[in-house]
């Protein structure tokens, strides 16, 4: 290799890896550039409008942002709220003392300002910047979002929403987005992706922009609703009343008019409460079945007449008589499951208190007395009726029908039948009733461990049927005329009714999720 070649390769290499400026890519795009040189300057002016010596030129400052030259006003309550921040001393610091309003504000300011010009060091040589690739300035800007951070700490701590003439609060929530998008500068870097280092880096300088703007902007109070004409909203209110009335007049016309169907009506009502009296009984359990009926049609009624409105009193009058005529049936289904479960859970004593009464020579009759006498309700109360109807003249067996038609229990129902056999066709009962308690000694194992396993699922169809209603009734709480208006017209009480068909469904299936069969 001869000494021109020596010389020229150095040369080749060089440009190789160090192409001109022309053939390398920029790190931001020509547009994010002018956003961030834009938004450093917006920053130095915000960070001067809390400054104690003010330069005159700030009341009328021109710059250039995007290529086009704005010129900017400084904002009029600068000069009368600024001097009371600078007099406030709001925050104590261990080295730098006491710290004022204006102050605590100016640091994150100057923070997202050395942002900016760190993130410009990125820039090409024609474009002031040093062309330095994001990668190297890692520890750098990792340091600034520290300081950012804790800088946002102190105002919050200081509770600073209400500065600036009530500008802080929508401040500080652009800082927060501000914060975030930090984060996401480190995340691209670390990465390596460099459009998601440009579009982060471009939030924060529009981010920036945004909060500077804010101080330009009348700050954001509560304004009070309007008040609505007294003598309307009596007009309104009596007309009202007035339809109520009429609505009760006129269905008690209907059921004047019509004494053969209101005749039986009531008979047919008569004899369901009959009915639910007698299944009640059965249970143990003496209540009222008018009770049941008509609280909550009268509870319904009485919100629907607190509403003041005509078609929302006919549609909650509706409801609550429906579910007037339902609550018997449920209240008595309820405490039928619950009785058997409470069964079922002393089944297993009872069934060896019997299998020992045998084993001592009792007969099986005997042995329902003794646990009619030793054993707590309402095992004692089923099995003494047990006797108490074989006593009477019934058989037995049918005496053991009726208690297995009385209480909801799977076990229950497997004794009765084995108890009926062995009358029937004889066998060894006492095997029996030991294979029994085997059983439920076994499958009340496995019920808990499957009611362990499933108990999200049945928190969360719980949370799914009661969370709407309870935000419903918040903002009836917090808005109840605008509530009101909206589900107070039949469209509103269509999307109530929907919501609620929509709600039952999904209580349906994520309980549906959670059984398991045993």
């Amino acid at each position: 290799m001869n000494s021109k070649t020596k010389f020229l390769a150095p040369l080749l290499l060089a440009a190789l890896l160090c192409p001109p400026a022309s053939l390398r890519a920029a790190v931001l795009s020509k547009v994010q550039m002018d956003e961030v040189s834009c938004s450093a300057v917006k920053m130095q002016l915000f960070y001067y409008y809390l400054a104690p010596d003010r330069d005159p030129k700030l009341l009328n400052y021109t710059l250039k942002c995007r290529g086009n030259k704005i010129t900017i006003k400084m904002p009029k309550w600068v000069e009368t709220g600024v001097p009371v921040m600078l007099n406030t001393k709001v925050w104590r610091d261990p080295e730098e003392g006491e710290i004022s309003e204006a102050a605590l504000w100016q640091t994150p300011v100057s923070i997202i300002y050395e942002f900016l010009e760190l993130t410009r060091k990125t820039f090409p040589r024609e474009e002031n910047g040093a062309e330095i690739q994001p990668g190297l300035l890692v520890k750098e800007y990792s340091d600034v979002r520290i300081r950012f951070q804790m800088s946002l700490d102190r105002l919050y701590r200081a509770k600073r929403g209400d500065s600036m003439d009530g500008r802080g609060r929508s401040i500080l929530a652009i800082f927060n987005l501000i914060l975030r998008e930090m984060e996401s500068v480190a995340d691209a870097i670390s990465s390596t992706n460099q459009k998601a280092y440009g579009s982060a880096v471009t939030a924060i300088a529009v981010l920036g922009q945004d909060s500077f703007s804010m101080l330009f902007r009348p700050p954001r109070k509560y304004a009070e609703p309007p008040k609505g004409d007294r003598m309307e909203d009596a007009v309104n209110t009596g007309l009202t009343i007035l339809g109520i009335i009429l609505v009760f007049l006129a269905v008690r016309l209907y059921f004047m008019l019509n004494e053969k169907k209101t005749d039986a009506m009531v008979a047919d009502y008569s004899k369901k409460v009959t009915k639910w009296t007698d299944d009640f009984s059965r249970q143990f359990i003496d209540v009222k079945v008018h009770y049941l009926v008509f609280i909550p049609a009268g509870l319904f009624a009485l919100i629907g007449l607190l509403t003041f409105n005509l078609f929302a009193f006919v549609f909650l009058t509706a409801i609550g008589m429906y579910a007037g005529l339902k609550t018997p049936a449920f209240v008595l289904n309820y405490m039928r499951v619950r009785r058997g479960l409470k069964i079922d859970t002393q089944l297993m004593d009872g069934l060896i208190l019997l299998s020992n009464a045998l084993k001592s020579g009792l007969d099986v009759v005997q042995g329902f007395e003794m646990v009619s006498h030793d054993l707590l309700p309402p095992i004692s109360d089923e099995f003494g009726l047990v006797i108490k109807n074989y006593q009477l003249g019934m058989t037995f067996e049918k005496a053991l029908g009726v208690m297995e038609e009385r209480v909801t229990s799977k076990m229950l129902s497997y004794m009765i039948r084995a108890v009926i056999l062995q009358r029937q066709m004889g066998g060894n009962l006492t095997r029996v009733f030991e294979r029994i308690v085997v059983d439920i000694r076994e499958e009340s194992k496995l019920e808990e461990k499957t009611k362990a396993m499933t108990a999200q699922q049945r928190i969360q169809s719980i949370v799914v049927g009661v969370m709407p209603w309870i935000m419903l009734s918040g903002m009836f709480m917090f808005q109840p005329q605008v509530m009101m208006k909206f589900y107070g017209q039949p469209f509103g009480m269509g999307v109530l009714i929907g919501c609620a068909i929509w709600i039952a469904i999904g209580m349906k299936v994520v309980s549906m999720l959670g059984k398991i069969k045993v």
